[in-house]
């Protein structure tokens, strides 16, 4: 992995995520205790049911035995079931080795979901609700990585089957989900539910392994989800970076989606922004469902905001908004987001959208030439097109790819004998992760990182690195303890 420097630093890869990566919809805060109990009550008992992959409702529906052409078992993208064969990287050239797949291992029906010749895992996700897709892509990333995993033979010659569960923007949904999937699964891989409060509870309460993004800050102190993260731990990396860009513009607007998940996980953002030398002269919170955005523009023009930081700002937000900046001329010198690195963002705002930045803690996917440089890169990008052609690539793709391969790490050293306490003790020793080979270093038996960043931006109406011209930036900011 190409980096710039080794210099390591401790910061949380909690805070890392939610700040590259945090919800873009309307999530409720934690239920309470009389809720949960009535929706314990009527879902308790319930198992995932007979064979087969969840479909976009979150039902189960029958998966096709085999692979279709180009690699996907099933039929379309909401078959859950990860394809089974296919070929390699599309252009040719070798595959990277799928740990333990070629192992030589046979094992029987060990634990819950496990038998001689499959593992069942779960992924829960926001595929529907007001905000339809919001987070979807991190099932379809570890679906991905499943199929090629399962195209190199399985785990110890088990195939692993990807169930997905979607919370539909509901807490109470997201419980049922949990609760439907939960006895019927080794764990869950790949989530990223925007309702997760609804069941995080119960994550730490089973004991389930559970690898993914947890977006209710409650869910990540449970000792069985991973990574693991630290609390009230941030870095200032990309923010001094634009600080040295830019030395004259030092008042900000941050600007956040106003919804129970995404507040919560400000503070980490808002203090690193502070601590590089940025004055924040307007703050707000926007719903996530406003059809303009007219109003903020406005405020932050009169605060004399001469950067403006979007925090979980879903596509479609982000464009209402940059084209109200158009409407009132309205072009700070610092246009930053970050989750606006995506495949749409250029697409829908056109000549409009050059000029935003993106701070990333993964190699950017969306530009033309870094999977050449790239070939974990570019295994990524063939096996998200051969599974789900056209999808949109984003972040949450990158996570469920990168969740997806820490389980697979795993899964390999456990060996024949799959239990969820012996998953739990393999997690726990693995030391050191890249995400499948396209994130920054990170340990995620801690939560530690390096602080590692790009910076990417649109020019000429399409993605290309601001820095560093290669790899990663891990030698500038600093991390700190706040709260």
């Amino acid at each position: 992995m190409e980096r710039t420097s080794t210099r390591g630093r401790g910061v949380a890869l909690g805070a890392a995520l939610l700040v590259l990566a945090v919800l873009v919809a309307a999530c409720g805060s934690r239920l309470p205790e009389e809720v949960l109990a009535e929706i314990d009550g009527e879902r308790a008992g319930a198992t995932s049911g007979s064979e087969g992959v969840a479909g976009s409702d979150g039902e189960l529906v029958a998966a096709e035995p085999g692979a279709v052409e180009g690699g996907a078992a099933g039929s379309g993208p909401d078959a859950g079931a990860a394809p089974t064969a296919g070929g390699g990287p599309a252009g040719g050239g070798a595959e990277a080795p799928v740990p333990g797949a070629a192992a030589g291992c046979k094992g029987g029906a060990t634990d819950v979901g496990v038998t001689a010749d499959e593992i069942k895992v779960a992924a829960i996700v926001t595929a529907s609700g007001p905000l339809p897709g919001a987070t979807e892509g991190a099932f379809r990333g570890a679906s991905a990585y499943f199929a090629k995993v399962n195209a190199a033979g399985g785990v110890c010659g088990r195939k692993v089957t990807l169930l997905k569960g979607d919370d539909g923007l509901d807490p109470q949904r997201a419980r049922g989900e949990f609760l439907r999937l939960e006895p019927g699964v080794l764990g869950f891989v790949g989530g990223y539910a925007v309702a997760d409060s609804g069941y995080a509870d119960l994550v730490g309460s089973t004991g389930v392994p559970y690898l993914g993004t947890f977006v209710d800050p409650a869910g990540r102190e449970a000792p069985n989800v991973f990574p693991r993260s630290r609390k009230g731990v941030a870095h200032t990396g990309p923010f001094v970076w634009f600080r040295r860009q830019h030395p004259d513009v030092d008042k900000a607007a941050f600007l956040f989606a106003d919804v129970g998940g995404v507040r919560g996980n400000t503070p980490t953002a808002r203090e690193a922004m502070k601590k590089a030398g940025y004055s924040l002269v307007y703050d707000s919170g926007a719903q996530a469902t406003a059809p303009d955005f007219t109003a903020e523009v406005i405020n932050m023009q009169r605060a004399g905001a001469e950067m403006v930081y979007l925090f979980a700002f879903e596509v479609n937000m982000h464009v209402r908004l940059a084209r109200n900046m158009r409407q009132q001329n309205y072009e700070p010198p610092v246009k930053l987001a970050n989750i606006g690195y995506n495949s749409k963002l250029v697409e829908l705002l056109g000549e409009l959208s050059n000029g935003w930045s993106n701070h990333l803690d993964h190699l950017p996917m969306l530009n033309e030439d870094e999977p050449a440089r790239s070939p974990a890169l570019a295994e990524f990008l063939t096996w998200n097109e051969r599974v789900y052609p056209g999808a949109q690539i984003d972040l949450f793709p990158v996570n469920g790819w990168g969740a997806a391969a820490l389980f697979t790490e795993a899964l390999a050293a456990v060996g024949p004998d799959v239990t969820r306490e012996r998953l739990q003790s393999a997690l726990e020793a693995i030391t050191s992760g890249d995400g499948g080979g396209i994130r920054a270093p990170f340990n995620p038996s801690t939560g530690d990182t390096e602080g590692c960043f790009v910076i990417a931006q649109v020019q000429g109406e399409r993605w290309v690195r601001q820095h560093p011209a290669q790899g990663y930036e891990c030698d500038l900011g600093e991390s700190f303890q706040f709260g």
